[in-house]
Parts: structure tokens; C-alpha cells; sequence
């Protein structure tokens, strides 16, 4: 690992807005376990999580967006949520926090159905034999879901990758799951998604080659 992204992981400890796992022991209950609104966010509002995150490009445009609701990232590469603490801390986002953790874990971190909206955007479709278990839309993945979102509420997919988006859609009606939505081309379709148009750099560079972006939003099974 490069020593700037060393250096970056050892300063996520002076951010408020993150809380990583070394923070709290997997076998301690989370202080903030069901009342992530109230003792974080201080407020009320519904809240959303972005999966696999990155560097937060989404969640900041979704807080940006809806200063209303309550945003957080999760994701285990510490270099990349430094860039999002940053970011949100420029931008005065007070409706923003990252959580640095293994997503199979989310329930030790969140109620049962404490959670509003999943986002799950361009993630690694891991394409390499072996890995289809991996996949944020395999069924271990969507077990952990059920447990801490709200009953009926939506997941939203987007992927520039095929063989996820097929996957994806084979996995969600053999885990009877309501398939709300489904877009082929979300920049060729008629009707308007505002929330699909946000773009990161990723998205960015898979629109300059032309690639395809394609969009599921879904329910989960009750």
C-alpha cells in the first residue's frame, strides 16, 4: 500500500463524520444501534445507505440533494473514504456520515428495519471465477438487507456491467423479491429519473466508452 493512502487511513481517526470498525468491537453492542437519527444525525429523518461506496460521489449528491433525509457510505477502503470525509466537510454536509465496515456486517450496526433506501451503485461485479458469491445482489447479500431496512422499501441498482445487471435480476426472482423498475439504458429512456443522472467519475469514463447504464430498483421478499 502507497504511504499516502497509509496516511490517509490513519487520519480517518480525526474525522466525526466516520466511524470505522476498529472503532467498535464486533462483539460490544454499536452505540449507535437503532438510533443512528436521533444520537448521530441528531434529527429525525429517514436514512439512506449507499453500498460499496467508494469515494461517496453519490451520497454527497444525494445529501446535497435532500438536505431532509440522512446519507451514509459504507465501505472498507479507508484511502477512498477519506476523499468522501473531505468532501462532505467542504461542502458543510451535516447530513452525512461514512461507515468503514464489511457490508455482511450491517446488522450489528443497524436495527431491524432502521434503514429507509439502499443504494447500490456501479459496484465490482466481480467477473473472475469464484467470486459470483461476492456480488452485492447474491442472495447472502440480500439476507443482510432484509434485516435492517424498512418493510417494502426500495434498493436501487445501477451498473454498467452485464453479466451483474443479468445476475442481478436472476437472483432477485429466486429470492421472490418485487422488481419495481427495470431500465435497459437509464440515458435512453423517456421517462425522468433525476436521481439516476447524478454521475461519478466512474460513471463518467463508462459513458465515454460507451458503455450501457442500466438501472433495477426492487423490494425485497416479506
Amino acid at each position: 500500500m502507497r504511504r499516502y493512502k497509509l496516511q490517509k487511513i490513519a487520519e480517518l481517526g480525526n474525522f466525526e463524520n466516520i466511524i470505522q470498525f476498529t472503532d467498535q468491537p464486533e462483539h460490544d453492542d454499536f452505540r449507535y444501534y437503532g438510533t443512528w437519527a436521533e444520537d448521530h444525525f441528531k434529527n429525525s429523518n429517514p436514512i439512506s445507505l449507499e453500498l460499496a461506496c467508494g469515494k461517496g460521489a453519490y451520497t454527497l449528491a444525494l445529501a446535497e440533494k435532500y438536505a431532509d433525509r440522512n446519507f451514509i457510505g459504507v465501505d472498507m477502503k479507508g484511502s477512498r473514504l477519506w476523499t468522501g470525509c473531505v468532501e462532505a466537510q467542504k461542502r458543510g454536509l451535516t447530513n452525512v456520515a461514512f461507515l468503514r465496515i464489511e457490508i455482511l456486517n450491517l446488522a450489528h450496526y443497524f436495527s431491524e428495519g432502521e434503514i429507509d433506501e439502499i443504494w447500490i451503485t456501479f459496484p465490482d461485479p466481480f467477473l473472475k471465477n469464484g467470486k459470483i458469491r461476492k456480488r452485492l445482489t447474491a442472495t447472502r447479500y440480500l439476507a443482510v438487507y432484509k434485516h435492517v431496512i424498512k418493510e417494502g422499501a426500495s434498493i436501487h441498482l445501477k451498473t454498467d456491467s452485464n453479466p451483474l445487471f443479468d445476475f442481478s435480476l436472476k437472483s432477485l426472482i429466486e429470492n421472490r423479491c418485487v422488481i419495481e423498475e427495470k431500465i435497459d439504458d437509464v440515458y435512453d429512456d423517456e421517462r425522468l429519473h433525476e436521481d439516476l443522472y447524478i454521475k461519478t467519475n466512474y460513471e463518467k469514463r463508462h459513458l465515454a466508452d460507451n458503455r450501457v447504464i442500466k438501472y433495477v430498483r426492487f423490494s425485497l421478499a416479506i
